[in-house]
């Protein structure tokens, strides 16, 4: 099986489409990882912080203006 290796910017649709209809198997380019631990690292905050950020310590949708408490995000997030 080949594996398709996604590098920000050089992603086809039509790489896209193979990964979809053939659930062909991918990986992330290495040059993807500062990007993510950026990412992570904000999100973490927003999760620890006090303001309400939707959908990383707040409910979704009906529940968008209801806060989760700090130590329930990591649960929310996995649901």
């Amino acid at each position: 099986m080949t594996i398709l290796t996604l590098t920000p910017g050089t992603v086809s649709l039509a790489d896209l489409e193979r990964v979809f209809r053939e659930q062909s198997a991918v990986r992330l380019d290495l040059s993807c990882r500062p990007a993510i631990e950026k990412a992570h690292s904000r999100i973490a905050a927003a999760a620890a912080g006090e303001a309400a950020v939707y959908g990383v310590n707040t409910g979704f949708g009906k529940l968008a203006s209801v806060k989760i408490a700090a130590e329930d995000t990591a649960t929310l997030q996995r649901n």
